[in-house]
């Protein structure tokens, strides 16, 4: 834990422990695991050489505390959540079927016509399925039960009411259905690094992080979609250029991995958004440090 503040190495350090405190009594963190420093600055302070704007806001971002290892894999595990900006999030979307592809009966009175009643679904074939009894008014059946292993299919849909005095009513119609399928869903796998203030070049513990933890991941034929960020500290085209250059760095870092292990398969997509479309807020000096960042985001071959 480097805790940096403008008031000495010794504010920062009481800043470093009140972080480790709550890690260690909120996470039960072993307090041997967690070393302590205080500095004026950090290793990677918010500052550019004979720069005047904007000091208060980069003197703001100047005062925090930082959490450094050596561990890609300790970094990359260390938050958690679905907007952790170290932890890989993976999403799965389950497709649910939509009501159209169900046969769907609306028996209106059903409840005071009939005692029950039922369906009787019969194929081109002659093929007899039968459904119910029911005694609702309204009734789904999925396609798929109806379909079984079929693709599609002409049916005859038979509805059998049983009035209260034992006398069964028939009606008939005639249905083409076909079986819903979910389209196929690419699991994608995302990202994202941070850099420092002004800078184009990864910060050293990412590059490990990119070249030992992301760059085994893309799978054979896959696709990267690398987009670079800043804060809003500076000018608009000034920062477009940098968040470009901080995705570049990026992917020669992967490709370079990637090339290492014999591997030139992989396509890239490389996008400068700078200040726009931001991650996070701009007003807190904590939202400005994260949107100073890359997003990777890795799908598989379509």
């Amino acid at each position: 834990m480097v805790g940096s503040s403008e008031n000495g190495p010794d504010e920062g350090r009481i800043m470093a422990n009140s972080v480790k405190t709550y890690l260690t009594d909120i996470f039960a963190i072993a307090p041997t695991r967690i070393t302590l420093e205080g500095r004026n600055k950090p290793k990677l302070p918010s500052e550019k050489v004979g720069g005047v704007l904007e000091l208060e806001l980069l003197g703001q971002d100047d005062r925090r505390v930082s959490i450094e290892s050596s561990s890609p894999e300790l970094l990359m595990e260390f938050s958690s959540g679905p907007n952790t900006p170290l932890k890989p999030v993976e999403y799965v979307i389950e497709q649910e079927a939509p009501l159209s592809s169900y046969l769907n009966l609306e028996v209106d009175g059903a409840n005071e016509a009939f005692s029950t009643w039922s369906l009787e679904v019969r194929d081109e074939n002659d093929r007899i399925q039968n459904f119910g009894p029911y005694t609702q008014e309204q009734v789904s059946i999925p396609g798929a039960t109806i379909l079984k292993n079929r693709d599609e299919g002409d049916y005859t849909i038979a509805l059998m009411g049983t009035s209260p005095d034992g006398s069964i009513v028939r009606e008939e119609q005639k249905v083409h259905m076909v079986l819903w399928k979910p389209s196929a869903i690419q699991e994608s796998k995302r990202f994202s690094i941070l850099y420092g203030f002004d800078d184009s070049t990864a910060i050293q513990m990412y590059d490990k992080y990119l070249t030992e933890v992301i760059a085994p991941k893309i799978p054979l034929n896959g696709h990267v979609i690398i987009n670079g960020y800043t804060d809003v500290i500076g000018e608009a085209e000034n920062n477009t250029r940098l968040s470009l250059a901080r995705a570049n760095d990026t992917k020669n870092i992967l490709q370079k991995s990637l090339t290492s292990m014999n591997r030139n398969d992989v396509t890239f997509e490389v996008i400068g958004n700078g200040q726009n479309n931001s991650l996070f807020g701009n007003k807190l000096p904590e939202e400005r440090f994260y949107n100073r960042t890359v997003e990777i985001v890795i799908t598989p071959k379509k």
